[in-house]
């Protein structure tokens, strides 16, 4: 079975997927290599951002109030909010680290509560508290 690479992805993403869904017929493998991909090129567009280079919308505007004074001239209040393209970097770059764990994990294996990486580190702490529990209890 051939699958074909998809057509939006970048330079770095093609690179990505091909080396990695060359055999693969794993539904839910290609799934996680797509997506693998995607954040390669997400990353790749964060960081010309970062340097300067790309174009990204980092502002938003909303106007809090509008009045017409006594004097004739119109008082605007605006909200402007920057956002935060640094830390959307690590975010993304985080999960591509989850997505590609998971891939080196096994081919095609499934992912069970057992090997699932631990989203946030409450979920570490709740795990450790249950094996604790489990331990007392047997």
């Amino acid at each position: 079975m051939s699958v074909s690479e998809p057509v939006s992805l970048g330079a770095r993403g093609s690179e990505l997927w091909r080396g990695l869904s060359h055999g693969v017929t794993d539904v839910g493998r290609l799934a996680l290599v797509t997506e693998a991909a995607r954040l390669a090129d997400r990353l790749d567009e964060l960081d010309s951002v970062i340097q300067g280079k790309g174009v990204l919308n980092l502002m938003q505007f909303r106007v809090l109030s509008s009045e017409m004074q006594d004097d004739g001239i119109k008082e605007v209040n605006v909200e402007v909010k920057f956002q935060n393209v640094l830390s959307e970097a690590r975010q993304q770059a985080l999960a591509l680290a989850t997505v590609l764990k998971s891939l080196s994990s096994g081919e095609g294996s499934a992912v069970t509560s057992e090997t699932a990486p631990l989203a946030t580190p409450l979920d570490g702490l709740m795990k450790k508290i249950a094996e604790r529990q489990a331990k007392k209890t047997s």
